[in-house]
């Protein structure tokens, strides 16, 4: 007949004498994680997708009170009508949308300026934002104009106003 107890009783032995390493262990965990130490450094500004409007990562920015200013390139080859702006940040929530519809023609290999403002946007200085952009243009070529929109995501930390 076998005995059950005996495995059971060494574990217990175990977490008896050790819990106190295993605690202490974890507590310093949690510290090293508040006091970010196993942060990924959300401190660089980048960008995913956008086809033929990209983004100029040097002059793009979110501030803390959701003003967003960016500069784009016209890489489409041929002049571009630029005639919508949206940018969404869903790292904060949903509703956080800000839609421009003026229109700018922008030659190609130039670049244009592109704000929206984010209404009642709560970031604070550092905060990680990713905003989802879609930038919407048309162009000419062969007498035919063709619409596109191109969309993309911009990775960055909040700045102050």
């Amino acid at each position: 007949m076998a005995r059950f107890g005996r495995k059971g009783q060494g574990a217990m032995e175990y977490l008896m004498t050790y819990s106190w390493a295993i605690l202490v262990v974890m507590l310093v965990g949690i510290v090293m994680w508040q006091m970010g130490l196993f942060s990924m450094g959300s401190g660089t500004l980048t960008s995913t997708g956008f086809g033929k409007i990209k983004p100029q990562l040097a002059a793009t920015k979110l501030s803390t009170d959701g003003f967003f200013l960016a500069t784009f390139s016209n890489g489409a080859g041929t002049t571009a009508i630029v005639d919508l702006i949206n940018v969404t940040d869903t790292q904060k929530s949903n509703n956080n949308n800000c839609v421009n519809k003026s229109v700018q023609t922008i030659l190609p290999g130039e670049n244009f300026q592109a704000t929206c403002k984010l209404d009642g946007y709560p970031g604070k200085q550092g905060d990680v934002y990713i905003a989802q952009v879609t930038i919407g243009y048309n162009i000419t070529i062969g007498g035919q104009v063709s619409t596109h929109k191109d969309t993309g995501t911009i990775r960055g930390q909040l700045e102050a106003v």
